[in-house]
Order: C-alpha cells, then sequence, then structure tokens
C-alpha cells in the first residue's frame, strides 16, 4: 500500500506539473519544445554557415595551389625547352672546328668586358 500511495503522489505531481506548467511542468509545455527547436534550428543555421565559410576558405585555397601547379608547369616546360636548346648548340659545338669555337669565345669575352 506504501508504493502505491508513493507512486500515487509521484504521478500526480508529474500530471499536475504538465497542467500548470511550473515543477516538471516544463517538460510537455508548447513553450519548452518550440524553444528547444528554435535552439536547435539556430545552432544547425549558424553550423551551416561556418561550414560554408570554410569550404569558401578550402576553395581559395583550392585555386592558389592550380595556380602554383600552372606556374610549376610553365617552369618545367621552359626547363625542358632550354635543356633541348642546350643539347642542339652542343650538338653543333661538336660539329665545328676547334679554332672557331676559340674564336667565338674570344669574341664573346671582348663583348663583355666592352
Amino acid at each position: 500500500m506504501k508504493r502505491f500511495v508513493i507512486l500515487l503522489v509521484i504521478a500526480s505531481v508529474a500530471f499536475s506539473g504538465c497542467a500548470s506548467g511550473n515543477f516538471l511542468g516544463f517538460i510537455a509545455t508548447n513553450k519548452y519544445v518550440d524553444d528547444k527547436t528554435k535552439a536547435l534550428a539556430d545552432e544547425q543555421a549558424r553550423q551551416i554557415a561556418d561550414l560554408k565559410a570554410q569550404i569558401a576558405d578550402y576553395q581559395k585555397v583550392k585555386e592558389q595551389a592550380q595556380a602554383v601547379m600552372g606556374q610549376v608547369n610553365q617552369n618545367q616546360k621552359a626547363i625542358e625547352d632550354l635543356q633541348a636548346l642546350a643539347k642542339s648548340v652542343e650538338g653543333r659545338l661538336d660539329q665545328m672546328p676547334k679554332d672557331v669555337i676559340k674564336q667565338l669565345i674570344a669574341a664573346l669575352q671582348a663583348a663583355l668586358n666592352e
């Protein structure tokens, strides 16, 4: 019987709170649910805004990395072109007589000294 009375008291307190909006009533009131829903919606909106800002930052970094990669590719192409030119010049120099090469070197040194 004591258990039944205790259970009855607890149930009446809980149900009276729901009806009155006081003690334990915050669990079931519309205002409580609306406030929690609004708080969750606001939090989600803030998180979405933060994620959008991060995505924009990552997009800028991606664009910068692509620009750097383009520059690196251009530099690599220029290096390859210069290496091919150097081999071509080396092949031509191998075909020239040594006296002509010495005259070219002397003319280049004279031009540099002026």
